[in-house]
Order: structure tokens, then sequence, then C-alpha cells
């Protein structure tokens, strides 16, 4: 078994979100349903921290605490933040573990929506942040148009000048063992984050490639999906890779994810 210089996965739990089930799968009514219930669902928001021998590397950074108050009123009525408190924020999850933010050598954004990118700042002056070169530009596009939606500005405003690590390749390794992997799918510059653990199992931290297992499983995905051709293809190469017993996948929002994985300290691996 190839030594990679991985030794640990911990998972960041960032608390607690709602949103209607429309935007994960498609769930349209019909003639004579015309006053069917909308559904609403909760799940939480996490990230996940590698622990490697050449350096600490996050995986998202998830939601500002300041949600409530910072994102446009649209998007947080569309995705109210419903449980947070300190112990959410990633950098008192990292006390857990003897870390302060000055020891994140990168932060790798499967991209860069508000649940995502709100605690980047944080990090800004000691860690390179990681993201695809589409996502940035889409991202920075939406945002100087006005169509703030899943990007918030006061998000990207502290990381100007940051030390931003542009990601233009299909697949690139950030260190042995940890690849990203360009999806697209959700967004155009998604990214889904592959990593090799000691044991030589192989775990993908799919973002929100899949928001919840129900797409993984019909294939289909709601308001949430950008380009359709993307996601079935990176769909079927999921399926295929996860049909051995050794290939795991976890989903950041997940609504039984912490009815199956450990929070930080425990590792995930």
């Amino acid at each position: 078994m190839a030594e990679t210089g991985v030794k640990h996965a911990y998972l960041f739990d960032y608390g607690l979100m709602q949103a209607e089930w429309g935007w994960f799968l498609p769930d349209p009514a019909t003639n004579g349903q015309r006053d069917k219930p909308r559904r609403w669902v909760e799940f939480p928001m996490a990230g996940a921290l590698i622990e490697h021998e050449d350096g600490w590397i996050m995986i998202d950074s998830g939601p500002s605490p300041d949600a409530a108050r910072v994102w446009p009123k649209e998007s947080f009525e569309a995705f109210p933040v419903v449980r947070f408190t300190q112990d959410n924020v990633s950098v008192n999850q990292l006390k857990q573990l003897n870390l302060k933010p000055e020891d994140i050598r990168a932060i790798i954004f499967t991209h860069l929506h508000l649940d995502h990118a709100g605690q980047a700042y944080m990090y800004r002056d000691s860690a390179y942040l990681i993201a695809h070169r589409l996502e940035l530009q889409h991202a920075l596009t939406q945002i100087w148009e006005g169509k703030y939606g899943a990007y918030v500005p006061s998000d990207f405003e502290p990381l100007k000048g940051a030390r931003w690590v542009l990601v233009d390749e299909e697949r690139l390794e950030i260190l042995p063992g940890i690849e990203v992997i360009h999806t697209g799918g959700h967004t155009p510059g998604h990214m889904v984050v592959k990593v090799e653990a000691p044991n030589g199992d192989t775990w993908y931290f799919m973002g929100d490639f899949f928001h919840m297992p129900e797409e993984f499983e019909t294939e289909s995905k709601g308001w949430l999906l950008y380009n359709g051709d993307q996601f079935e293809s990176f769909t079927r190469k999921m399926k295929f890779w996860t049909s051995s017993k050794r290939v795991h996948m976890f989903m950041t929002h997940d609504p039984t994810n912490w009815q199956k994985y450990p929070r930080i300290p425990r590792p995930l691996f």
C-alpha cells in the first residue's frame, strides 16, 4: 500500500439550515395537486479537515457566523440558518485538536456559495485559498451584476489580496493523496475532493454536487442544478466508483450525516 502522507480526516459541524425540497429534487404538482403543500427539509452544513504530513488542509469554511445579518434577505429567506452557535465556528472546532488558524496550510473550496466560503476571512492572512478559476470568475461576475443569490459580497470583500490558488485543470493533485476534480454540475467551477486514506480506502468529499442522497439515487437534481450534462456524466462515474466497497462519499448536506459520522475531535478515519 503506497504511502500518501494523509494521516487523518475530521469533520466540521457548521450548524443546521433549512430549505424547500424542490431545490434538491424536482417535485412538481400535477393538475389535480394544485394545493399540494410545499415540503421543507432540515440538514447539516459541514466541512472537512485533512491531516497531512505536509500540512493541515480544510475543505470548505462554512457559513458566516453573522449570516442572518450579512446575507441578502432573499438568500436567508430561501436558506435560513436555524442553528448556529460559537461551537460551529471553525476556529473553535480547531481548538479541540489544539490547532490555530495559522496551522491551516490551505482551504480547498468545493465552490464559493454562502454556506461554504463564509469563514474564509479567518484564515486569509495565513492559508492558501484554492478554488477553480471558473468558480471565482462566476461568483465575482454574479456579484458585480447584483445577482447575489448564493454568492455573498461580504464573503469576498475580506479576501481581496489573499493567497488565491486558482485551478485551471480538470484534475489537480494538491498534495500526495489529495486531488481536486472539476465536476461543474452545481456551479461552473464546482470541484470534489478525492482523498486516499491510510488504509487504502478512497473518500470523495462531494461539496454540493449532491446535496441529498436521493439526487445520487435518482440521478436527478432540482433548482440548484447548473449544468445537466455535467451532472449526469459525473453521477454515472460516482456510481461506478462507489460500487467498490472501499470507495466512500461524504455529502455535505446529508440529513443523516451525524448519525453516521463523528464530528471533530473524533476522526472520520
